[in-house]
């Protein structure tokens, strides 16, 4: 909206100083008609000017102040150059005294208030343009541009009334009508945006699309009974009309009457009088909108694979069904559909994003690993791609090929702090996983000396510190900031709960992992082996064995645990 309205202000300004030239020609020669060497200076000044001496003329313009003060064409002319040239006081001051001088000159208002619109100080031109209409009533260019200006200043009824003279003027076109009628609702002036509106369909009855605006306001406004009237008129007047059913359509969604809105959605879709990127744009619309999608979804689905018809090689176009999928937290379906997508769909980069993202939720990193690597080679310069091969490598143990990748990363991320913070703890953990805790260290340090705030890297680096026994103090430092934040997330509540129990509180380590058990329905293997390692040093052998065996059972990986099992039952026996 800003740039439109400026643009109208600028046509104010070309037109403004169009017909200055002949104003000032008549300004020039009244103050020559008075002291001889006034005018002698003047008239030298001016040839220097439009010679492009512009030095010269600027001495010699001067020297006309020092004359004669109260004058204004040097004042007038001074401006003109220095707003030239880039000097924006110098030439706000100058404009200033020559309007002042000769507050009755249309001209000198017009180009005062001019240059101080053009230099964003919106108060001051108003000022100048109000003088500008008291010396030329029928200066429609300044109606303009003042009711810019209040509109922009969010002066609503002011920017109004000008309108409404340009529109008594004919000078309104459909564009400015919208602008004011947004400006009406967004300010919830929903009466006068209606009868606003009202005028633009007197002016353009063919469009349907204003007949539905004035709808929208009466449902806005709560006169549901206009609106349903004005839809139904639509609608009976073009029963067939795809624009006609789209707008009946959305009114529908809006209401929520998503029943009926099914009903057009077919004929909308199959129609060739509609767009494929409003087609698009439509369907993306229903999928992010939950209630309809709960209540529609298999309507829906049947209208994506009538679109996939018509644009059967269109990426984007076949990537909403799986996409609704998604949404509907169905991601095996959304994966197999993926892929199935992909088998045609060729180089399908959108597509292999998606699974890349749902590969990793999913955790299965054998096909992370080789849709990531395949990506990361076709799109180079790729940070998801890059980060997320690095991301498979890692669960699959190939250490060096993660750590190639995310050097490729970190320097494709320039200086997007954000993204080398998230690489650099990944360095950090992929370090340690190693066994380079050092190095692992170095890389988290240098994550926090971007964020030192970041919850996540704090927890991260609090465990690692844990788990290989070191700087415990600081641990305990960084996890309870952690806590402070997100005190009732369960992964921080274990990783406190460790730092706890390596620091010898096991008492206190104990009683926030009752807490994790308490409100937690899954738990974690990890959070399952932790707590019997804590009741093992509380002398609770009986009942560690039983949370080591929960481990066991949710992840097999853990056959460490046997043996402290092993142990835990000799323990007993004793």
């Amino acid at each position: 909206m800003r740039k439109i309205l400026l643009g109208c202000i600028a046509v104010m300004v070309v037109i403004g100083c169009s017909r200055k030239t002949t104003g000032l020609s008549t300004a020039h020669s009244r103050e020559m008609q008075g002291d001889g060497k006034y005018d002698y200076v003047l008239s030298e000044a001016i040839r220097q000017k439009y010679v492009g001496e512009t030095g010269q003329a600027t001495v010699l313009f001067e020297k006309c102040i020092e004359i004669d003060k109260k004058r204004s064409v040097p004042y007038f002319e001074l401006a003109q150059i220095y707003a030239g040239m880039g000097e924006q006081n110098k030439a706000l001051s100058y404009a200033s005294k020559a309007a002042n001088l000769d507050v009755n000159n249309y001209w000198y208002q017009l180009a005062c208030a001019s240059l101080f619109t053009q230099y964003e100080r919106k108060d001051s031109a108003i000022v100048y343009f109000q003088r500008a209409l008291n010396a030329d009533q029928g200066a429609m260019e300044v109606y303009m541009a003042l009711a810019g200006l209040y509109y922009e200043k969010g002066e609503i009824e002011r920017a109004d009334s000008l309108f409404q003279i340009l529109d008594k003027a004919g000078l309104l076109d459909e564009q400015m009508y919208m602008i004011l009628i947004s400006r009406l609702l967004e300010e919830k002036k929903y009466l006068t945006a209606a009868e606003r509106t009202r005028s633009l369909v007197e002016k353009f009855p063919q469009e349907i699309r204003y007949r539905a605006l004035l709808a929208n306001i009466y449902s806005e406004a709560g006169e549901n009974e206009k609106s349903d009237s004005i839809y139904a008129r639509i609608i009976r007047e073009s029963p067939e009309d795809a624009e006609s059913q789209l707008l009946v359509l959305a009114s529908l969604v809006n209401k929520k009457e998503y029943a009926g809105a099914s009903a057009f959605l077919s004929s909308v879709i199959k129609s060739s009088e509609i767009e494929r990127e409003r087609k698009v744009a439509l369907i993306r619309d229903l999928v992010l909108d939950s209630a309809y999608l709960e209540s529609q979804s298999k309507a829906l689905e049947i209208n994506m694979i009538s679109l996939e018809g018509q644009f059967p090689n269109d990426e984007e176009v076949v990537a909403l069904r799986p996409s609704m999928y998604e949404e509907q937290g169905r991601i095996e379906d959304a994966i197999l559909q993926y892929e199935k997508l992909l088998e045609r769909i060729k180089p399908g980069y959108f597509l292999k994003e998606r699974l890349i993202l749902l590969y990793a939720g999913n955790e299965e990193f054998e096909k992370l690993y080789s849709i990531a690597s395949g990506y990361a080679t076709e799109n180079n310069r790729s940070i998801l791609g890059k980060v997320y091969y690095a991301v498979g490598a890692m669960e699959l143990k190939k250490y060096e090929i993660a750590e190639a990748e995310l050097k490729k990363a970190m320097i494709l991320a320039g200086n997007d702090n954000q993204i080398k913070l998230q690489i650099l703890s990944m360095m950090g953990d992929l370090k340690y996983r190693m066994k380079d805790f050092q190095g692992a260290f170095k890389y988290l340090e240098e994550a926090l000396s971007i964020n030192p705030n970041d919850i996540v890297l704090l927890n991260n680096y609090a465990y690692f510190l844990a788990e290989n026994g070191s700087e415990l103090p600081k641990a305990l430092k960084m996890i309870e900031r952690v806590m402070e934040v997100e005190g009732t997330n369960p992964t921080y509540q274990d990783t406190y709960a460790w730092v706890l129990y390596k620091t010898g509180k096991n008492k206190e380590a104990y009683d926030i992992m009752k807490e994790i058990m308490k409100n937690s329905e899954k738990k974690d293997s990890e959070i399952l082996e932790h707590m019997g390692y804590i009741l093992k040093a509380l002398s609770k052998c009986g009942e560690a064995v039983e949370f080591w065996r929960k481990a066991l059972e949710a992840d097999g990986s853990r056959q460490y645990l046997i043996r402290e099992i092993e142990l835990c039952g000799e323990a007993n026996k004793e």
